[in-house]
C-alpha cells in the first residue's frame, strides 16, 4: 500500500512540476514578447537619438562647448580625455555605471561600423543585441600600441616635412624639453578675422607634445588609407579600359579579315 502511495505522490509531483514549468515558460514568452521587447525598443530608440545628436556634435564646435556647459551644470566633471559618447550618455542617463559604459561602447562601435543607410536599432538587432555588441572582442593592437605607432610615424614624417608658415626663432617656452622624449614643442594658433594665423602660446610639456604627435600620426595614417581607395579604383578602371581596348582591337581585326 505504501509503494502505491509513493508512486501516486511521485506522479502527482511530476505533473505539478511540469504544469508549473509550462506556466513559467508561457509567462516568460509573454514577457519577452511584450514588456521586455517594448523596453528594448524604447532603449534602442533613445540610443538612436543619442547617435543622431553625436553626429551633430562632431560637426560643430559650438555645440560641443554647450554640451560641456550642460554637463557641468548637471554636476558632472568634464575631463579632457572624456569621450564625446560618454558625455552624451552621462547627460542622458544621469549616471555612470557598467550599464551606461555598455551604451558608450555601442555608440562608439556604431560610429565606426554602422553603414550609412542603416538605423541604429537595425544595426543593434543585426549584431544580436546590446549584450552581444558589448562582448565583441577588440581586434588588432591595443589603443596604447596604436598611439605609440602613430607617434613614431609622426616623428619620422614631421622631422623633414616642409613647414606650414614662416620660420621664426622660438622663445624658451617653445624650446624642446631637455628632459622630454621628443624634439618638438607645441603651439596654440589663433585664427584672426583677416584669415591669417598667429601663434599666441607655446609649450614644451612632454604630455602635450605626446598628445599632439599621436593625433598627427593618426591623421597621417587616415589620409594614407583614404588615398588608397581612389588609387585602387583607378587601377581597376585602367585594367577594365585595357580589356575593352583589347576587345575593340580584336573586333577591328576580325572586320579586316572578313573584308
Amino acid at each position: 500500500m505504501t509503494k502505491k502511495t509513493n508512486k501516486s505522490t511521485a506522479k502527482s509531483n511530476t505533473a505539478t512540476i511540469a504544469t508549473e514549468l509550462t506556466r513559467l515558460h508561457n509567462k516568460r514568452s509573454e514577457w519577452e514578447g511584450g514588456v521586455y521587447k517594448r523596453s528594448n525598443e524604447q532603449l534602442y530608440a533613445i540610443l538612436a537619438e543619442c547617435h543622431t545628436l553625436l553626429v551633430q556634435l562632431r560637426g560643430e564646435l559650438k555645440l560641443r562647448k554647450k554640451l560641456n556647459d550642460a554637463i557641468e551644470t548637471a554636476g558632472f566633471t568634464v575631463r579632457s580625455n572624456t569621450s564625446l559618447e560618454l558625455k552624451v550618455v552621462r547627460a542622458v542617463f544621469g549616471i555612470e555605471c557598467k550599464r551606461t559604459q555598455v551604451y558608450v561602447r555601442v555608440l562608439q562601435l556604431a560610429k565606426k561600423d554602422m553603414r550609412t543607410h542603416w538605423t541604429l536599432p537595425e544595426w543593434i538587432e543585426e549584431h544580436g543585441g546590446i549584450e552581444e555588441i558589448r562582448r565583441k572582442p577588440k581586434s588588432g593592437p591595443s589603443a596604447a600600441d596604436k598611439a605609440k605607432q602613430y607617434r613614431s610615424l609622426a616623428e619620422r614624417q614631421l622631422s623633414n616635412v616642409d613647414n606650414i608658415g614662416k620660420r621664426f626663432v622660438p622663445n624658451n617656452s617653445m624650446q624642446p624639453d631637455e628632459s622630454g622624449d621628443f624634439d618638438f614643442s607645441v603651439a596654440l594658433v589663433r585664427i584672426d578675422k583677416d584669415g591669417k594665423a598667429s601663434i599666441v602660446f607655446g609649450s614644451n610639456k612632454n604630455a602635450l607634445v605626446k598628445a599632439v604627435l599621436t593625433e598627427a600620426g593618426k591623421q597621417i595614417t587616415d589620409e594614407a588609407e583614404n588615398a588608397e581607395v581612389p588609387v585602387k579604383q583607378t587601377n581597376k578602371r585602367n585594367q577594365r579600359d585595357a580589356v575593352l581596348d583589347s576587345d575593340d582591337s580584336d573586333l577591328e581585326a576580325d572586320a579586316a579579315i572578313a573584308a
